[in-house]
């Protein structure tokens, strides 16, 4: 069985910094949001899948291919959406698609002409003339319309207004049930992963860990209030507890990371609950990352 992308042990040294090893396998038809701090490797991670960067160690597959010998063909299978697309300046949409559009054999001009509409596009006002929310749909535009099954995002709604952010979700879930496509994106934003993800994959100094459900998340991170006057002795070492807080007050507060396994416990142990709710996600990533730390 092939998946769309396979990183296998990718190593790569910079100066002051050290991406991987990395072993990440990704599926058909799931939106994989890179999560992390500016600096974290996520912009890294894409280069090198592009094979604009070459890993000093390892290598990445596509569809069960490598790159490098097969770099013309496997190409046609993938779209990039860099932040910024350097060296655009002097062209026009118009002449983007003239150049693009021959690349990719599966180029679907029905969609460009329905993206572009949609986003209220000139066609032959230079690249370096537009605004940087346009700027961003023209990459957008390109991208979706190349037919490609796998796309990669780097920061894909920087400078998006909220119309246009409805509008990318909508393209990209219909294309993941029409066509299976596979997108990778890279975000900062904890608004991004919740709208746009289906899978998380957490990026930090380098080390990529995951993925993550993204339901799954929601569902079994958990804040929970003990009953007023509920022992708080040990709570911190039961399952899935990451924080215990209030242990001095009549209220004591427990964060979970597994909360089924939690409210198990704390019932055969005759730990009466006051209330549980869930995390929200931005929560949730935080906590991720400073378990990871």
């Amino acid at each position: 069985m092939t998946f769309p992308l396979q990183y296998n042990q990718v190593l790569k040294r910079k100066a002051d910094f050290e991406l991987g090893p990395i072993d990440l396998t990704l599926q058909d038809g799931l939106a994989y949001a890179l999560a992390g701090a500016n600096g974290s490797g996520k912009t890294t991670l894409m280069k090198l899948t592009m094979n604009l960067l070459k890993p000093d160690s390892g290598y990445v597959e596509l569809y069960g291919q490598r790159i490098a010998g097969n770099e013309d063909e496997i190409k046609t299978r993938i779209a990039f959406v860099p932040d910024p697309m350097e060296g655009c300046e002097m062209f026009t949409l118009h002449q983007l698609v003239q150049m693009l559009s021959p690349w990719y054999p599966n180029w679907n001009s029905q969609r460009f002409d329905q993206c572009r509409e949609q986003f209220k596009l000139p066609v032959h006002k230079r690249y370096s003339m537009l605004s940087q929310g346009n700027k961003k749909k023209v990459a957008l535009t390109l991208a979706l319309s190349t037919g490609s099954p796998i796309l990669l995002l780097d920061e894909p709604t920087n400078g998006l207004d909220m119309p246009s952010r409805s509008y990318l979700k909508h393209m990209l879930a219909e294309d993941a049930e029409t066509m299976g496509r596979t997108v990778l994106f890279s975000t900062h934003s904890p608004e991004d992963v919740k709208e746009f993800a289906d899978a998380v994959l957490l990026m930090r100094e380098g080390r990529c860990k995951g993925p993550y459900d993204k339901d799954e998340l929601l569902v079994s991170w958990s804040r929970i209030w003990l009953a007023e006057g509920s022992a708080a002795s040990g709570v911190l070492n039961l399952p899935g507890v990451v924080e215990c807080s209030g242990e001095e007050s009549p209220i004591v507060q427990l964060i979970s990371r597994d909360r089924d396994a939690t409210l198990a416990e704390l019932g055969a142990r005759n730990i009466a609950i006051m209330k549980d709710q869930p995390l929200q996600l931005k929560e949730i990533l935080e906590y991720m990352h400073k378990l990871d730390a």
